[in-house]
């Protein structure tokens, strides 16, 4: 969950609020929903049942209005949410760190010029083999995945290391590549290696999760209540 400011709280207080999206594209511009169709990211850490011990790609999906700028390959596609009222905007919230893997143009049935596109998040920079001039043997956890994050260019996320408490070692991952080792790393934790929605390489562990109550909850994750009981569902 992000943490949100007390504007975009006061607004979610709102029943009469939406949300807005928007797109960057890192060195070409700034797309609103005048430009853009659809805007959809995906990212399965379950498949059907709870599973450990994997390092997950978020995807990306956009159909948008086809821009006058020309977009470069592997360009960084940021997604963005804001909440709103009818006199109020919050803060845009990011919502993951994408590279463009496909794209396509089409022409809509209204004749316009349609650009699809497919992207992944820095996951996939792990599918490289592990390597690293400062590690030659046996390693602790935190400095394995330190150096992995070093080698995929991308920070740590500051929710991981907090989670990494038993100092476990790694042996020399001689012939795997970074994304085997995360989930090898990811298994001893019971948990699964995501990007987080500010492109950091953050561990989530099954340990971690909030304790399931059944409350009846909004959007924000708050209790809501009826005559100041909470409501079961």
């Amino acid at each position: 969950m992000q943490t949100t400011s007390a504007l975009y709280q006061s607004i979610l207080s709102n029943s009469a609020h939406w949300y807005e999206t928007q797109l960057v594209i890192d060195g070409v511009g700034t797309y609103d929903e005048h430009q853009l169709f659809s805007v959809s990211t995906n990212i399965e850490m379950f498949h059907g049942s709870p599973a450990v011990g994997s390092a997950v790609a978020q995807e990306i999906s956009v159909k948008m209005l086809l821009p006058s700028e020309t977009i470069p390959t592997m360009a960084v596609l940021r997604p963005q949410v804001r909440i709103c009222d009818a006199t109020r905007q919050s803060e845009w919230l990011p919502q993951g760190v994408f590279f463009i893997d496909t794209r396509e143009r089409t022409q809509n049935d209204n004749g316009l010029d349609v650009l699809t596109i497919h992207g992944y998040d820095a996951m996939l920079k792990a599918e490289q083999y592990f390597f690293s001039d400062t590690i030659t043997g046996d390693s602790a956890d935190v400095q394995m995945v330190a150096a992995i994050a070093s080698q995929m260019g991308v920070e740590v996320d500051e929710r991981t290391y907090p989670l990494m408490t038993h100092a476990y070692i790694v042996p020399l991952p001689t012939g795997y590549t970074c994304r085997e080792v995360l989930g090898y790393i990811a298994a001893m934790y019971a948990g699964c290696f995501i990007i987080s929605d500010t492109g950091k390489l953050r561990l989530v562990s099954m340990t971690d999760m909030p304790e399931e109550t059944n409350y009846l909850i909004d959007n924000n994750g708050d209790a809501i209540t009826f005559g100041g009981d909470r409501i079961l569902v």
